[in-house]
């Protein structure tokens, strides 16, 4: 039934509404002021819901929604820990500065402590990279091992249930399996989509050219749940320079 509802921090007011029969959606432009300290240092947002007159329950859900101010380039783990590093294609070696024309293997790694579904992972790219599309050629002019997809750890972790059902999930590509069932090459990023990972840990790679000279900000990997976006976690950031050709 129609009822007022009242959404509190503390004794302040944040929000007076009316729930109704079905959906309602109702915003608040800011929580500035809303956050307080944990002992830990961390911050929270508490909340509560005051709906007086009794009755039928009220239900409700909450999305928290945040534009930093600045780039935010530490690893975070909200359910879901992201990895990502830049290697060269002979030594392996991780690198954050490359020459202008050369290819460098892009390494992606997750791990889910539990079972996750719909999950999305964008990579990305720093402005001077651009990632290589092998689809366009018949014939890879890499040498082979160059990228490589796939899981890493132990089968129970990996297969909840077995090995069978786990292959109905994700794709094939070169004969090797990988958890994720679709990638999207894109201009600026490489976008990966999972709609079942198990508990373990998953890979991810791909190739991208240094075209542009500079010095670029190397934005973190983000990776979530699509329908429940507060699993989600994030790499760690920083600079990738590239150098130009011949010096």
């Amino acid at each position: 039934p129609d009822r007022p509802v009242r959404l509190l921090q503390g004794g302040r007011t944040v929000l007076e509404t009316r729930a109704r029969r079905g959906e309602r959606h109702d915003t608040v432009p800011s929580i500035a002021g809303l956050l307080t300290t944990l002992s830990d240092g961390r911050k929270a947002l508490r909340l509560s819901l005051d709906a007086p007159g009794g009755g039928t329950p009220v239900y409700y859900d909450l999305s928290v929604r945040e534009i930093v101010s600045r780039p935010t380039l530490t690893p975070l783990d909200r359910g879901i820990a992201v990895e990502r590093w830049y290697e060269t294609l002979d030594t392996r070696r991780p690198i954050t500065s490359v020459a202008e024309g050369q290819v460098v293997r892009v390494r992606l790694r997750i791990t889910c402590p539990e079972e996750r579904q719909m999950v999305i992972l964008d990579d990305p790219l720093p402005a001077g990279l651009e990632a290589v599309d092998l689809s366009l050629r018949t014939i890879s002019p890499f040498p082979a091992g160059a990228f490589e997809e796939g899981s890493e750890g132990d089968g129970d972790d990996l297969f909840g249930e077995s090995l069978t059902s786990a292959w109905a999930f994700g794709s094939w590509d070169s004969g090797m399996w990988s958890a994720f069932d679709h990638r999207e090459i894109r201009d600026d990023r490489v976008v990966y989509f999972a709609r079942q990972l198990w508990r373990g840990t998953y890979a991810a790679t791909y190739l991208a050219r240094a075209t542009t000279a500079g010095r670029f900000t190397m934005a973190p990997a983000h990776a979530e749940e699509m329908y429940n976006p507060g699993v989600h976690g994030r790499s760690g950031g920083g600079a990738f320079t590239i150098t130009p050709a011949g010096q």
